[in-house]
């Protein structure tokens, strides 16, 4: 077979190709019209077979000239598919802007109310304007000490005056050691009514203090501060807008020194108040 037919193929398309392949030379069909396609048309054709023509065989008897011509001779199906841009790579810009606590409703225990003013402090230091109700002996569903207001209410009572801001509970010292006392409501149950209480929805951002002594033994044993931080813990998975901030990894160290196992001194306080502004200022 000569190789003009593959030649006289490619000079009606215009092109300047040299083709030397034997077995790319296929005899001319019967119909006059075969060689009169313009180069419009096959891209056309290749445009209509690329996506279901993956595997076919170019050489094939039946219609080799056709895969020839739509493969090579055609300008708009040049590029290689595995070139072009796969758009699953592609990452969309993330829209979550975060959004720092500017003001936050702190509730605390003694551990609270033995340093309001040096708190109020720490947390205008990073930029927080801090609204703090704490008293001795405070706990989620009790009170004592001249003390008339539990935390739960002291919760309520922010949310009805209109407080919009993040949240800092420390309480929880207390609580642990009255349900070691035997007092009926579970820590995890005390955990949920103050979250229910903020914010039953789970948006609002709401950060925990978690609790430590150097108690051994007795009610106010880190054992049971232990067994309130697991609650903690587990709490996170029934409320996705709750944060726990570890002040026992921190006060375990010693570096907030204790004057009776449970309050700190001076130095302690001060090591405590930086730490839970710091926190509180990342939520």
């Amino acid at each position: 077979m000569p190789y003009s037919c593959m030649l006289r193929k490619i000079a009606t398309k215009g092109m300047v190709v040299a083709v030397l392949l034997a077995t790319s030379c296929v005899e001319e069909p019967n119909n006059p019209d075969y060689w009169s396609k313009s180069s419009h048309d096959a891209g056309t054709d290749s445009l209509q077979d690329s996506g279901s023509n993956a595997n076919h065989d170019v050489n094939s008897e039946a219609d080799g000239s056709q895969d020839f011509d739509a493969q090579h001779d055609s300008p708009v199906d040049s590029a290689d598919s595995s070139t072009l841009p796969d758009d699953s790579a592609v990452t969309e810009p993330d829209a979550t802007i975060h959004v720092p606590c500017t003001k936050v409703a702190h509730l605390g225990d003694s551990l609270t109310a033995y340093t309001i003013d040096e708190l109020k402090d720490a947390y205008a230091a990073v930029g927080i304007e801090a609204t703090i109700e704490a008293y001795g002996g405070r706990a989620i569903y009790e009170y004592c000490c001249g003390d008339d207001t539990t935390g739960k209410q002291a919760a309520e009572r922010l949310v009805a005056s209109g407080f919009a801001g993040c949240w800092v509970i420390a309480l929880g010292t207390n609580d642990t050691a009255n349900v070691s006392a035997g007092a009926a409501i579970s820590r995890a149950d005390r955990i949920d009514a103050m979250m229910k209480t903020i914010d039953d929805s789970a948006q609002v951002r709401v950060m925990w203090v978690n609790t430590y002594t150097t108690k051994t033994e007795g009610h106010w044993s880190n054992a049971n501060m232990e067994l309130w931080n697991a609650e903690l813990e587990k709490a996170r998975a029934r409320w996705p807008n709750m944060h726990v901030f570890d002040w026992a990894s921190i006060a375990k160290t010693g570096s907030a020194p204790f004057s009776d196992g449970i309050h700190h001194t001076t130095q302690g306080y001060a090591v405590r108040n930086a730490a839970i502004a710091k926190a509180a200022s990342e939520l």
